[in-house]
């Protein structure tokens, strides 16, 4: 664990205990809380991360651009507005 050895568990325990003393179970709490939180943040940011680098790997299903087929086709139609000059009266 972090290359401590035992001695060295036991003196910060001491430590932690001169410290906090009847206050310890309560900063232990929070502090496993907080370590919580901030492991399931990172796997969210983890996985979201992950997916955007899978996306921009995957090639595109289409290598022609979509056609703007007629209404007889049966394809999608697109309208443009007209626009006309305006009057010179």
């Amino acid at each position: 664990m972090f290359g401590l050895g035992p001695l060295e568990l036991v003196v910060i325990a001491a430590i932690a205990v001169m410290i906090y003393g009847k206050r310890l179970p309560e900063v232990g709490q929070t502090f496993g809380r907080t370590v919580g939180q901030l492991r399931r943040q990172w796997q969210a940011m983890s996985r979201e991360f992950e997916m955007a680098t899978n996306l921009d790997a995957q090639p595109t299903a289409r290598s022609t651009p979509p056609s703007r087929g007629s209404a007889e086709e049966g394809g999608p139609t697109v309208a443009s507005p007209k626009l006309e000059p305006p009057s010179e009266s």
